[in-house]
């Protein structure tokens, strides 16, 4: 992962690589969330506990004209399917989210400390929320949705040969 730019697809792919390693999820339980998904019934084929991630969402705020500071706001939710009125399995599946997402947080951590890893420096442990989710769906899953922020200092260099007018970086 290191040397890639800090953009969509490798967040996602992180995402989804934490997914991979985590002994707490089985096969085909990742995907990235489309908006218009969460207006009817979950996605079929996935197996529970499930992490779902969204599209990071981006902000220059720190930025000024000789600093480039990008921040990157993440969230994963990790879903159970408990059964619709059995509220002590709810509220056990609930425990079960919380502590997944937990354990990705330090992951996350973790990884942030690698000078190899694309995170490198860049996790905001500080940033880090989360709330329940649920019931939501069809289905009525439920769960728990983590968020926080990536930032760091990003060259937000013009590349000559992008451009029909520019002869020279900028």
């Amino acid at each position: 992962m290191e040397n890639q730019a800090f953009t969509h697809k490798p967040i996602v792919d992180y995402f989804e690589s934490l997914n991979e390693k985590l002994i707490d999820f089985n096969e085909n339980s990742f995907f990235r969330m489309d908006l218009d998904e969460l207006f009817g019934a979950f996605r079929s084929g996935i197996t529970f506990p499930c992490m779902t991630t969204e599209s990071p969402e981006g902000d220059a705020g720190e930025s000024t004209l000789s600093n480039s500071v990008i921040g990157r706001f993440w969230a994963f939710t990790i879903y159970q399917n408990p059964e619709r009125s059995n509220a002590q399995e709810q509220n056990q599946m609930l425990d079960e989210c919380e502590r997944i997402g937990l354990k990705i947080v330090s992951r996350m951590r973790f990884d942030a400390r690698n000078p190899e890893h694309l995170l490198y420096n860049k996790f905001k442990a500080a940033s880090v929320k989360w709330v329940k989710v649920g019931p939501v769906f069809t289905e009525n899953l439920y769960g728990y949705r983590f968020s926080g922020e990536f930032k760091d200092n990003e060259a937000l260099k013009i590349k000559a040969e992008d451009w029909s007018d520019l002869d020279t970086v900028c």
